[in-house]
């Protein structure tokens, strides 16, 4: 649904969506959009920010209030910071929307929106799934010992799925994140898979490294609000309102996460990736033990990893070159103890040879064995298989099944298993 007061707009946004597939619906008023509302499903709301009677970060909180599950845009070509801190808090907008906007964009960030819907359904769909098999098991405790073991069994099959599941859905949001303009694809899936390997160095539980896995994948998510303009240049290139604006993206990231339960360790941690040991950091100036363990952990490991990949740098520096700058900055930037953590781990993340033995393949070629070298997601931008899984005869024999029906026509990165042993 579109909302917004001057009708010329409307009339733009019916041209612009007037070819898609999905169905749309406008409204001239918040009042109007929420009487629709009460009598159809609107699964993204995209709302103007200055309407006569009711504002749209005042329409978006209500939206928030009655239709928690719908996904909320904010539709703005005004720059009010006051107004703009309101909508976050109050609406949980999930994404800013310039005007006057980039068509194909435009349509690429409601695409988005709607694919997160989804996933959210079917993760919604299989916690259901697992709660009736619960009831079930619960029903044949009486009969039979036997059968209570085996209905154990399925239920504990089912849990492993789900993780499995929610594990997906925050790879797959990270990957659209990754889509956007001036970010670095793969940039977080570099960071996680090195933070992993710190938190197994330094011993933290299943379930910390769980939180720090997902703040890693979806620490950029903030920057998702921030413009063009700000986002295509670095960091140490911003001053004055843009890096101000800039510096709002960790906040940002966390309040987009909040409503999530499962992520609100994982929103914490990504509130305060740009802590500084020493308190110099933002947006809090937090010190020392003050930053939470994952954080000190996302911030030492993405920054090892950025200047090695042109984030930070226009140079870039070598694996070695790299942890002596952290090695350098340990007490002041970085914890010492997450430094040496690092230290031990660096070696198989040497950036400039990640992939040496990347071979790209058909679908006709694949064989059991062979390891994917990136995430294999298809034309609708589902992922199928994360990177790193290896595939199984019953996946080659799926995956070529959905490359005849046309499905699948994506190019496949693999690495060959001898390679990746030698690596």
């Amino acid at each position: 649904m579109f909302v917004d007061d001057e009708q010329p707009i409307l009339n733009s946004l019916k041209r612009l969506t007037r070819k898609q597939s999905f169905q749309c619906l406008f409204a001239s008023s918040g009042a109007e959009a929420l009487e629709i509302m009460k009598r159809e499903t609107v699964d993204l709301v995209v709302s103007d920010m200055r309407m006569p009677e009711m504002s749209g970060h005042e329409f978006l909180a209500q939206v928030k209030q009655q239709y928690p599950d719908t996904v909320r845009y904010l539709l703005t070509g005004q720059s009010d910071l006051e107004s703009t801190v309101s909508a976050l808090n109050d609406g949980g907008i999930s994404r800013f929307i310039h005007k006057p906007w980039d068509d194909e964009k435009f349509i690429d960030a409601l695409k988005d929106g709607l694919r997160v819907v989804r996933l959210e359904r079917d993760n919604q769909r299989l916690m259901i799934t697992t709660r009736e098999q619960a009831e079930s098991l619960k029903r044949l405790n009486a009969e039979l010992e036997d059968r209570v073991l085996a209905r154990t069994k399925m239920l504990r099959r089912a849990m492993r799925q789900l993780e499995t599941s929610y594990d997906a859905f925050v790879k797959t949001f990270s990957y659209f994140i990754s889509q956007r303009e001036h970010l670095i694809k793969g940039q977080s899936q570099l960071v996680a898979d090195l933070c992993a390997r710190v938190c197994e160095q330094l011993q933290l539980d299943n379930s910390e490294r769980k939180h720090v896995f997902y703040a890693a994948l979806l620490h950029e998510l903030g920057k998702l609000t921030l413009p063009d303009d700000v986002l295509g240049r670095s960091e140490i290139r911003l001053t004055g309102r843009d890096l101000e604006e800039y510096r709002q993206y960790p906040v940002i990231g966390e309040l987009s996460l909040t409503s999530i339960k499962a992520l609100e360790k994982a929103a914490q941690l990504i509130r305060h990736q740009n802590e500084h040991f020493d308190g110099s950091g933002y947006p809090d100036r937090l010190m020392a033990q003050k930053i939470p363990l994952g954080s000190r952990i996302l911030f030492a490991c993405k920054e090892f990893i950025g200047i090695q990949t042109e984030y930070m740098r226009a140079t870039p520096l070598s694996s070695e070159d790299a942890l002596n700058h952290l090695r350098k900055n340990a007490g002041s930037r970085y914890d010492p103890v997450v430094v040496e953590a690092i230290a031990q781990t660096q070696y198989t993340l040497d950036v400039s040879s990640l992939a040496p033995m990347e071979r790209i393949v058909s679908y006709r070629d694949l064989a059991p064995g062979m390891v994917l070298n990136r995430d294999l997601v298809t034309d609708r931008g589902i992922l199928l298989i994360s990177r790193g899984g290896v595939l199984t005869r019953t996946m080659v024999e799926r995956l070529r099944r959905l490359g005849a029906e046309d499905n699948l026509r994506t190019p496949i990165h693999i690495i060959e298993p001898a390679v990746e042993e030698n690596a």
